[in-house]
């Protein structure tokens, strides 16, 4: 036994022979050579008792969780109202505005000539901006060809 106890001071003992320790501790076979180390073996299982039974490792965690639950619940709800308190306002301003205003004239053609001709001013409108914007690009087009060039990428 004494060999064994100086195995389990210099931490070299197995679970087995853990298990054997604290087994003759806990007899009355123990000799009296032995009995000042029996209070040190009783105490380890006395901790183990109480921890398994008493200990709960996330009762601080659990109570946190559960107040930060009831906070997040409250905020849901508060802002669900408020959504939909603001919901109720937008589409009753919508609807209010489309009834009070006198729809406007969107315009319409007597001919398909005039209508023809409608449309290809809007198009040429639009071609000239759109001309106007690639000509404002044409620096950038430089300055990308150099960049390629001085990396090696065309």
């Amino acid at each position: 036994m004494n060999d064994l106890l100086e195995k389990y001071w210099n931490g070299e003992t197995t679970l087995v022979e853990e298990h054997k320790l604290r087994t003759y501790f806990s007899s009355e076979n123990v000799s009296p050579e032995h009995k000042v180390y029996r209070s040190v073996f009783n105490t380890f299982e006395l901790e183990q008792v109480k921890e398994e039974r008493d200990f709960d490792a996330f009762a601080k965690v659990k109570q946190k969780q559960s107040q930060d639950n009831k906070f997040q619940k409250k905020t849901w709800k508060g802002l669900a109202i408020a959504a939909g308190f603001a919901l109720l306002m937008t589409v009753g301003t919508s609807y209010y505005n489309n009834q009070s205003q006198p729809q406007p004239d969107l315009g319409t053609y007597e001919t398909p000539e005039e209508a023809r001709e409608a449309a290809l001013n809007m198009l040429e409108l639009v071609s000239t901006k759109f001309n106007k914007g690639r000509n404002n690009m044409a620096p950038i087009n430089t300055l990308d060809n150099k960049t390629a060039s001085v990396f090696n990428l065309k």
